[in-house]
């Protein structure tokens, strides 16, 4: 495997890693660079040694001061004079005179400034101290990985700059998180192990337990430590570190620990301390211009914001997801050689944006007969004649020819284009199932006869082949209750971990080189990441001389397959119909039939944040007796709350009706849901269920105080467009 094949898979990683990890970082590296000047405070100071102490009153002070409240730590302070006590109570805590016992003020200096800054540095002050063992290795991973992602070139912008910190000053800027890591796994430590304590010793025993071992009149300090245990040092001659146990006090004699030393700048005083500084000023300076640069590119995509410097406008126009990867990879191979260029949904852009760009590729698939994309529909809806006059455009279509309408949505959207007086300049592509060699053919196109210069083409990847087995059948429908569709819930196992969301698609094949079939995945890897559960129902068909027959994959899932039968899939990403990131987030789930497929995965991993938001479902199919499926799911989570409302319609049930003319009838909630709590709205189903929900949704839109019929079905495109309405439709 050569670096150029993984090398987008490494960029990804540590755009995203540092992205996810940078609050992290900062707060680790800030006080990291507070910490390095310990030592160079340490080496500048210039105090005389303190004089010896008198132990014999320091010891019964400090434990009448812990009966009172438990002192935590304490420092000799005043030339041996006073010491400085921590403790709760404030009347506790403060430096109290050794010979009198009397109390004489609080202890000078204010705030801890570096014991503050070691608290957040070990464990941002709340005992994430895993958290910040995981950064370590996230930002060992970062440095190590930047330079083999990019050669070192000198350019005066801010990515420039970031490659040149990364470059130049990548020992520094890999030291302080490689020696942290090193730390963790105690490595280099020198020394016995540390000893622990059968029971926890307070400081003011320790100081009665150490007393036959240390001479406690050249005592520095004495503070709680790992284990139950006590830590002291004096300086008797030299320094010296003691441990002291619930039984004795144990000198630590061995060597220093160099990773030690080098982490925390100790190894040259004054020297070692500016050293680190300048580590954490390169680890700040390469977190801080990732972070801008990502952002500051994320505005450059958005196209209102490129205007008259825009070269190529790249729009998708998706269904499952397949040519927003094919816009993206578009793009991609654009900027690699030199164009500016913006991707975009068509659905979210105006015709006035793709006036800005000298040349408009369109990438579209198709769904149902021959249809546009639903998120597009609002562009194509909104064009007027001439709209587009000077446009020069493209399109790349996706499809399949075992379809009646190959490529239909694609060659719709030509024909809008050139309707509001576009000017096509290159014949449209179509890729038939693999889009891969086609879309490598129209790139090569668009550089050979259009001029637009074409970098590096990587083709998206549309997922590996799994090795699943049959782990599950159980059927969902029950024929006695009425004339029902034979339905399965069928669970496939992995012997690897998945990541996947609910709402992703699963395409298996019933033997190699057939077309796939889809099916929507309504499980979730972060509550199973070795189960995909499916929702299948038989298919049954007939052609035009009566003949008649069973889908090959349904078939096989719900019949023919043995469990434990292994079976090849490819599990392909669908982040247009996944839950949304934040659980909190309110939710309406309308499906019929088999429709239903992905919602049992979307409540399961709401269930398993603990954080679920409001949460509405609405279902409808032929019989309530013989085909509710997933009744006892869905009631189950309206019990406990996982579902906020749970409404159904039955078609072929006495005064049954459909899901569109139950949510007309519900027509007032549904408007407070989409108005009021904004939430996301999540429709599954038929082409035909797809088309009746969204005009109940206008229609319910249409029923608020001010808003006529052609505004609300106006919001409720733009709605689908911006992806607060999603769909997913099939035929």
């Amino acid at each position: 495997m050569s670096l150029s094949t993984i090398r987008p898979t490494l960029v990804s990683a540590h755009r995203w890693v540092g992205l996810v990890l940078a609050p992290v970082f900062l707060l680790v590296i800030l006080s990291g660079a507070v910490l390095s000047f310990r030592p160079i405070v340490a080496g500048l100071a210039t105090d005389a040694p303190g004089a010896a102490v008198s132990a014999p009153a320091l010891t019964p002070l400090v434990t009448a001061l812990d009966a009172r409240s438990k002192v935590t730590a304490i420092a000799i302070a005043d030339q041996g004079r006073a010491v400085d006590v921590t403790a709760a109570d404030p009347t506790v805590a403060g430096r109290w005179d050794i010979a009198s016992g009397a109390r004489v003020g609080d202890v000078p200096g204010g705030v801890d400034v570096f014991g503050l800054a070691e608290r957040l540095h070990k464990q941002l002050l709340v005992g994430l101290g895993l958290l910040v063992e995981i950064a370590s290795w996230a930002m060992v991973a970062i440095v190590v990985t930047g330079p083999f992602l990019t050669w070192l070139r000198f350019r005066n912008t801010l990515i420039g700059w970031h490659m040149g910190v990364g470059w130049l000053l990548f020992p520094l800027a890999l030291m302080a998180p490689l020696t942290g890591v090193l730390m963790s796994l105690h490595v280099g430590e020198g020394g016995t192990p540390l000893p622990r304590a059968a029971r926890p010793v307070t400081v003011a025993q320790a100081l009665t337990i150490a007393a036959p071992d240390v001479d406690l009149s050249a005592l520095v300090e004495a503070r709680g430590f790992r284990g139950g245990t006590v830590m002291m040092r004096t300086r008797a001659g030299e320094p010296a570190t003691f441990v002291v146990t619930d039984t004795r006090a144990n000198r630590l004699t061995s060597g220093p620990s160099w990773v030690k030393q080098i982490h925390e700048g100790l190894w040259g005083g004054v020297w070692s301390g500016l050293v680190n500084f300048v580590a954490s000023m390169a680890l700040l300076a390469l977190t801080v211009t990732g972070v801008w640069s990502w952002y500051a590119r994320r505005r450059r995509e958005r196209p209102a914001k490129l205007a008259d410097t825009l070269d190529v406008l790249v729009a998708h126009a998706s269904q499952t997801g397949t040519a927003t990867r094919y816009a993206e990879a578009t793009a991609e191979a654009l900027r690699a050689g030199g164009e500016t260029v913006a991707v975009a949904p068509l659905g979210t852009l105006e015709a006035s944006d793709l006036g800005r760009a000298r040349l408009v590729l369109v990438v579209a698939s198709t769904t149902g007969e021959g249809e546009i994309p639903d998120g597009a529909r609002r562009f194509v809806t909104a064009l007027a004649p001439d709209a587009l006059a000077g446009v020069r455009y493209a399109v790349l279509g996706l499809g399949d020819r075992s379809y009646a309408q190959f490529c239909g949505g694609a060659e719709r959207l030509r024909v809008a284009l050139k309707a509001a007086g576009a000017e096509e300049c290159l014949p449209p592509a179509r890729a038939d199932r693999d889009p891969g060699p086609t879309w490598t053919a129209w790139m090569r196109d668009l550089d050979l006869r259009l001029g637009v210069k074409v970098g590096g083409t990587t083709v998206p990847v549309e997922g590996p082949v799994l090795a699943l087995r049959l782990a599950e059948r159980r059927r969902l429908d029950d024929p006695s209750g009425g004339d029902t569709q034979e339905t399965w819930a069928i669970g496939l196992t992995s012997a690897t971990p998945l990541d996947f969301r609910p709402g992703d698609l699963l395409r298996i094949a019933p033997e190699p080189g057939a077309r796939e079939r889809s099916y929507s995945i309504g499980s979730s890897s972060r509550t199973d990441p070795h189960r995909i559960d499916l929702t299948v129902k038989l298919h049954l068909w007939s052609d035009a001389d009566g003949r008649q027959g069973t889908g090959l994959v349904s078939e096989h899932l719900t019949r023919s397959w043995p469990i434990g039968q292994e079976i090849a899939a490819r599990l392909t990403a669908h982040p247009g119909f996944n839950p949304p990131d934040d659980p909190r987030r309110p939710i309406l789930l309308i499906a019929s039939g088999t429709g239903i497929a992905p919602f049992p995965g979307f409540l399961a991993e709401r269930k398993a944040t603990g954080r679920a938001g409001p949460a509405w479902l609405v279902f409808g199919n032929r019989h309530a007796n013989g085909d509710y499926l997933y009744r006892e799911t869905f009631e189950t989570a309206l019990a406990q709350g996982t579902l906020t409302r749970l409404d159904t319609a039955f078609s072929r049930d006495a005064n049954g009706m459909r899901v569109p003319a139950r949510l007309a009838g519900l027509a007032e909630t549904v408007r407070r849901w989409l108005t009021d709590s904004d939430a996301l709205v999540y429709v599954c189903g038929r082409r035909a269920l797809v088309d009746g929900v969204l005009e109940a949704l206008a229609t319910a839109l249409a029923g608020a105080a001010g808003t006529d019929r052609a505004a609300a079905e106006a919001e409720i495109d733009r709605r689908v467009a911006d992806g607060r309405i999603r769909i997913d439709a099939f035929d």
